[in-house]
């Protein structure tokens, strides 16, 4: 037991380093200004051609990015802006949710294997409440919680640590949780992505496009049923 102890430690210690790491990396080098607006406009051509290139390679990198990137508590926005972007609508979204979905589950089973302690010590307060509806269909309800905006996503991760969750229904539950918020998400990124693509301004025109305009009436529509559902049987 105590070499187990210290096993947990060791590599608690060492995934929170390699969480710190990543963040400082992602400011410290200007990682994020590759999200920026006039860094993709300046640069679409290269991006585009590289992208047309190297799409098998990108997409494989991305994929593998993206389960070690929610693996070290990530959040999910500049992953969606990197799909939009380099896949289109329907391969970024089938990227994003089945790498998200693998990282999270990935997640998921280091947290209760090494954290379990720490999770109850910061989460227990704000979640326990939810245990009994966790036990009537711990698929169902937690399937709402990843549709239900509010929670930030690395929490929605651990947070099933609280209640023993089965690893399958916690991977099916996230895959199709996060199916339509992050299929939106990224045909919005997407379509702005072609504007900029086939031409030399973003501006308010852009949003005439079908492919900005429906997914921005989706999302309305989503963030209204959502919130409906929440205020129905989320009260608590």
């Amino acid at each position: 037991m105590k070499k187990f102890s210290k096993l947990k430690i060791v590599v608690g210690l060492a995934y929170l380093l390699m969480v710190t790491l990543v963040v400082v990396s992602f400011f410290y080098y200007g990682i994020n200004s590759f999200l920026d607006l006039d860094f993709l406009k300046n640069n679409k051509d290269k991006i585009f051609n590289f992208r047309d290139e190297n799409f098998i390679l990108i997409s494989i990198v991305y994929f593998l990015s993206s389960v070690i990137w929610v693996f070290l508590l990530g959040f999910a926005t500049p992953l969606i802006i990197i799909a939009g972007f380099a896949f289109g609508a329907i391969w970024g979204s089938v990227l994003s949710v089945i790498s998200f979905a693998v990282g999270a589950s990935l997640l998921y089973t280091f947290a209760n294997h090494f954290f379990k302690e720490s999770v109850h010590e910061h989460l227990a307060s704000k979640f326990l409440s939810l245990k009994n509806h966790f036990n009537e269909n711990e698929f169902s309800y937690f399937f709402f919680i990843r549709v239900i905006p509010g929670i930030p996503f690395a929490v929605k991760n651990i947070m099933p640590v609280l209640f023993d969750m089965k690893l399958k229904n916690f991977f099916f539950a996230t895959l199709l949780g996060e199916l339509v918020p992050t299929a939106i998400a990224v045909s919005i990124i997407a379509g702005f992505a072609e504007v900029i693509e086939n031409s030399e301004k973003l501006n308010l025109n852009a949003f005439y496009s079908p492919k900005i305009y429906l997914p921005l009436i989706g999302l309305g529509l989503m963030v209204l049923i959502t919130n409906y559902l929440k205020k129905k049987y989320f009260r608590k």
